[in-house]
């Protein structure tokens, strides 16, 4: 078995029809169908059962299948790294982001990335993670950043970041900055929230139909910027990931409380096609927003540091006095 053979094998699989498959492949029917039988007996297994409209795939072709994805991804991956450093970084990307990661990490690294490769030509698409999935399965996006898992196969994932999820208000809803909140023992709250194409919407409606979040009123907006300039200006509320605001946390826009109970999590992955590897321009790009994403993190575990600090000293000042009066 070669390369050759598990080519062979995919575009007959994905095809459907090994007449399809050998137009695809730019080469004759009979030769195909032999390198079919060949790589069929090698394997001791039948691949395809073979029909008048064409070849269907046997239970053996299914799991074969994924393992020709893997091994062909990897070789196209090989080959991409050794061109990319055979010649300058130069190209052409067609990214998509979510919307937090579009705010918050994007202005961090497109300075540097666009100054330090002036011949990578970017275009930035933003959207959520079931139509970013979506234009990467169809080859519009070189590679996307979501928060929802895709279970297509066909496409690489890889986990980059995590972060906690923050109650973040207006100066007049009440709250106390950096106060971490339980939810449950809260009063009702005007909650902002995003549509249901968002992943974070799902979320949200599971914790408020167990009673884990009290609503007074609920308000839509699926624009990022427009929620939160909103909350900036009234006393609304929103749950977001805090990469979000961490870079405006001493700004005096936003009250922003942690959250103790439940505790919230999201993460951040990486998806593109199995058979088209990343290219260098790509891989330098996702290095930068997976660091500037984990320094995010840092940067809130800092800020509740800092916060808590306080509180331990006057509580440790309470108990010496209680001590003392003893």
């Amino acid at each position: 078995m070669d390369l050759r053979h598990i080519r062979s094998f995919i575009a007959v699989y994905e095809e459907g029809s090994i007449n399809r498959a050998a137009t695809r492949l730019h080469c004759a029917q009979p030769s195909l169908s032999l390198q079919l039988r060949n790589l069929e007996n090698s394997l001791s297994v039948e691949l395809f059962v073979r029909h008048a409209r064409g070849a269907r795939p046997t239970a053996a072709a299914e799991r074969f299948y994924k393992h020709c994805l893997s091994i062909l991804g990897e070789v196209e991956s090989a080959e991409q790294h050794m061109r990319d450093w055979a010649r300058e970084i130069a190209g052409a990307l067609t990214v998509g982001l979510i919307p937090t990661v579009a705010k918050s990490v994007l202005p961090q690294v497109l300075p540097d990335y666009t100054e330090r490769f002036p011949n990578v030509d970017i275009r930035v698409v933003e959207a959520f993670s079931g139509t970013l999935t979506d234009w990467v399965v169809s080859g519009e996006l070189d590679f996307a950043i979501v928060t929802e898992p895709p279970s297509h196969e066909g496409l690489v994932l890889r986990a980059l970041s995590a972060e906690p999820l923050a109650l973040v208000s207006g100066a007049e809803s009440g709250f106390t900055h950096l106060a971490p909140v339980r939810l449950p023992e809260l009063p009702p709250i005007k909650l902002v929230m995003p549509s249901q194409q968002h992943s974070l919407r799902g979320m949200l409606e599971r914790y408020i139909r167990v009673g884990d979040i009290a609503v007074e009123r609920l308000l839509e907006i699926d624009g990022l910027f427009g929620a939160l300039e909103f909350i900036h200006k009234s006393d609304w509320s929103a749950i977001l990931p805090v990469s979000t605001v961490v870079d405006e946390m001493d700004s005096g826009k936003f009250v922003v409380n942690p959250i103790d109970e439940p505790a919230m999590m999201i993460e951040y992955y990486l998806i593109h096609q199995t058979q088209r590897p990343l290219v260098r321009a790509s891989r330098e790009l996702v290095d930068n927003i997976e660091t500037a994403l984990k320094q995010s993190a840092a940067d809130w575990s800092g800020w509740q540091k800092n916060a808590s600090a306080p509180r331990k000293r006057r509580t440790a000042s309470r108990q010496n006095k209680r001590q003392a009066a003893e």
